[in-house]
């Protein structure tokens, strides 16, 4: 094994072999102790990471924040204002269908180094798109297509990350801080605020255009992996392959069952961020207080992210948590039937807070279950097909809710029955996560591991010992 060898020279022929793939990873009883630890290099890793995943988020809602001045601008419907959205969702979906094989091609570096270059490609493309005159909306959407396929190659990557880099008692803190979505903060504050007129808004594409570039640049010094593995137990040669690992999945009931409850939280959430400044603005709320709004309850969603993570790694009740989270969000999407109406800033601003904490918070939760449940399958493959399934369902979301517009409603243009429908499918949420019955298959495996090893320092022991006292009867005879 390429890690053992680089740390005691040679190995004993019961050693299990690996490939030298940086993301193959193979099921081992070491004989040889050496230290279970996250190197600091892991942290330093983890925030290139972050700054990735803030540049793609703020790439994302570049237009959706601000889709009146956008329509202006590009001289377009609202519905093609949402599609610059929907082309995300499309091609999320897409990627997600090759994420797993990539990542367990290429490693963990040169899957983030692929998702910068795409990234910077497509925002700078748009940038030479609202530079034209008239700005043009095709060349722009080009740029939309070819930066949303770093998404998912920098989201998908999530347990894959953190099972290179970190322990198993911090894999699901290292998940949070990659599943939060900070960009979202900072674009909801920036755009709206920035772009304070339509003149202001390809000003604002060539910001998001740089910010892209600088945070793709770092990954270049980025470690491709720690010195020594954080855990004696991991998958690779062993482990099922890439289409192996598909197989098993489509019979592990559970695991779909969690792909329904991944699907329809954050499927909701990215249908709903995307037309919020639609759903208020009916009701007399500007472009930026629409972004203030949704920036507060992104921040909410991080803060759920943030408190997630190590509640798990600390209790490791990931079963009650998703029992107990579901319904809160089920609760706080019925809340927006009644609150969202004209002069209710402070009661929309609640719910929507409220919402995002409990949505966010159960995303490392289920992220986490579907690891466990479908465990030895790698975790490339089930995080793709979790995050491709949440994409699916906001893209379709966001087509069912922009069809639920009441044009000649009261007020014009509401989307009333859009936030029904939004709790009827939290409702079904919730119900599946009480359907929820898989088992811990990876932490059961990892305590199986220690086990052995332990069991076999004290088969050494005992060696040890009957040797000493066949040593010292010898002695004694002579």
């Amino acid at each position: 094994m390429k890690y053992f060898q680089n740390m005691f020279g040679k190995q004993k022929s019961q050693d299990t072999t690996t490939s030298d793939s940086e993301s193959d990873r193979t099921t081992v009883v070491d004989p040889y102790s050496f230290p279970l630890r996250t190197y600091p290099q892991a942290w330093f890793a983890l925030f290139l990471l972050v700054l990735l995943r803030t540049s793609i988020s703020v790439f994302q809602f570049t237009f959706s924040v601000v889709p009146t001045l956008t329509g202006e601008m590009f001289n377009v419907s609202l519905t093609f204002v949402n599609w610059l959205a929907n082309i995300q969702g499309v091609m999320y979906v897409f990627m997600s269908f090759f994420t797993g094989w990539i990542f367990q091609r290429l490693g963990v570096k040169k899957s983030l180094l692929l998702a910068g270059l795409l990234s910077s490609a497509g925002a700078s493309i748009r940038s030479v798109g609202v530079t034209l005159n008239p700005p043009s909306y095709i060349i722009t959407m080009i740029g939309q297509i070819l930066g949303s396929s770093a998404a998912p190659l920098a989201l998908n990557i999530m347990t894959t990350f953190a099972a290179t880099w970190f322990t198993d008692n911090m894999r699901a803190t290292a998940g949070m801080f990659v599943a939060s979505n900070y960009g979202a903060i900072l674009g909801m504050f920036m755009i709206p605020n920035l772009v304070t007129g339509l003149d202001k808004l390809p000003m604002v594409v060539h910001i998001v255009s740089g910010i892209s570039i600088a945070c793709f640049l770092p990954l270049l010094i980025m470690p491709s992996k720690p010195p020594t593995p954080p855990s004696r137990a991991t998958t690779g040669g062993s482990t099922p392959s890439f289409f192996t690992g598909i197989r098993l999945l489509a019979k592990n009931y559970n695991f779909w069952i969690l792909f329904l409850i991944h699907g329809l939280n954050v499927g909701l959430s990215i249908a709903f961020g995307s037309i919020f400044t639609q759903v208020i603005s009916p009701y007399g709320y500007t472009d930026a207080q629409a972004g203030q709004m949704n920036a507060v309850a992104f921040f909410a969603g991080t803060l759920g992210c943030s408190v997630a993570g190590p509640v798990l790694d600390a209790t490791k009740q990931h079963k009650l948590f998703l029992r107990l989270i579901a319904p809160m969000v089920f609760i706080t999407d019925i809340g927006f039937i009644f609150m969202v109406q004209k002069d209710s800033y402070a009661s929309i601003l609640f719910v929507l807070s409220m919402n995002q904490f409990f949505l966010s918070f159960l995303v490392p939760v289920v992220i986490e279950l579907s690891s466990e449940t479908s465990y030895p399958v790698h975790d490339a493959t089930t995080n793709s097909i979790m995050w491709q399934g949440c994409q699916t369902f906001g893209f379709l979301f966001v087509l069912a809710m922009d069809l639920l517009r009441d044009p000649d409603g009261s007020p014009k243009n509401n989307m009333r029955r859009a936030l029904i429908l939004q709790a009827g499918l939290a409702g079904a949420m919730m119900i599946l996560s009480l359907l929820f019955r898989g088992r811990m298959l990876r932490t059961e495996a990892i305590e199986k591991l220690k086990q052995e090893e332990l069991n076999e320092k004290e088969i050494e022991c005992n060696c040890r010992n009957n040797q000493d006292i066949d040593l010292e009867n010898n002695s004694n005879i002579i």
